[in-house]
C-alpha cells in the first residue's frame, strides 16, 4: 500500500489511494442518510456547499493554513448535527484535496475537520436562532489547534520518538497560529451569512419532514 514515506507522510500506491476515496466517500454516504429521512432538498444544498467551501479553500491555497473549512465545519454540525456535519467535513476534505494535493494525509485531514464538527454539534452555537459569535470564535482558535494535531498524526512513523513527536508538533505551532488567526477572520467575515443559510436550511428540512409525517410521504 505504501511506496515511500514522503513530506507528508506515506505515499500510497494508486490501488490504496482508491481504496482511501471509496472508504471516504462510503463513510460520508453513511453519515450523511444515517438517522433522520434526507430530503433531496437538504442534500443539494449541502453539497452546493461543499463545493463552494471547496473551491473557496482552493482560491485560499496561496495563505499558508489559513482554512475556511474550520469555521464552515463548526457551523454545519452546529445546524445540521454530527452526521451531516461528518459527512461535510469529510467530503468538503476530499474534493479540496483533489485539487490541492491529496494523499494519506488527506484521511487524516477528514478525521481532524470531522471531529470540529463534532464539537459544532455539542457546543450549543446556536440559541434561540441567534449565532453566538464569542463562543464561535473562542472554538475556532481551539479547532484550529485540535486539527494541527491530528494532521500531524499523518507524519507518525513506528520508529519515531515521543521526543520527536513533540519537536514535530511544534514546527507546526506557526502554522496552527496562523490557522487559528485566518478563523477569527472567517468568523468575523463568513460566519453570520453561513448561519443565515444553514438555518434556512434546517428551518426548511423541518417543514418538510412535518409535511412528510403528516401526509405519510417521502419528503
Amino acid at each position: 500500500m505504501f511506496q515511500a514515506l514522503g513530506v507528508h507522510g506515506p505515499v500510497l500506491t494508486p490501488f490504496a489511494s482508491a481504496l482511501m476515496d471509496i472508504a471516504l466517500v462510503s463513510l460520508a454516504f453513511v453519515f450523511f442518510v444515517g438517522g433522520s429521512r434526507t430530503n433531496r432538498m437538504t442534500m443539494g444544498m449541502l453539497a452546493t456547499l461543499v463545493v463552494a467551501i471547496s473551491a473557496l479553500r482552493v482560491l485560499m491555497q496561496p495563505l499558508p493554513n489559513v482554512q475556511p473549512l474550520t469555521v464552515a465545519a463548526l457551523l454545519v454540525g452546529a445546524h445540521l448535527g454530527a452526521r451531516r456535519g461528518v459527512a461535510f467535513a469529510i467530503l468538503a476534505t476530499l474534493l479540496s484535496n483533489l485539487l490541492i494535493s491529496h494523499g494519506w494525509w488527506t484521511l487524516f485531514q477528514a478525521a481532524g475537520w470531522s471531529l470540529v464538527a463534532l464539537i459544532g454539534a455539542r457546543a450549543n452555537l446556536v440559541q434561540n436562532n441567534q449565532l453566538q459569535l464569542p463562543r464561535l470564535a473562542v472554538l475556532s482558535v481551539v479547532s484550529a489547534l485540535l486539527f494541527g494535531f491530528v494532521s500531524t498524526l499523518s507524519l507518525v512513523t513506528s520508529t519515531m520518538t515521543p521526543s520527536a513527536f513533540m519537536v514535530l508538533l511544534g514546527q507546526g505551532l506557526p502554522f496552527d497560529v496562523v490557522h487559528a488567526l485566518g478563523n477569527l477572520v472567517f468568523v468575523v467575515w463568513m460566519a453570520p451569512s453561513l448561519h443565515h443559510f444553514l438555518s434556512g436550511l434546517a428551518a426548511s428540512e423541518n417543514e418538510l419532514l412535518a409535511v412528510g409525517e403528516v401526509y405519510g410521504i417521502d419528503a
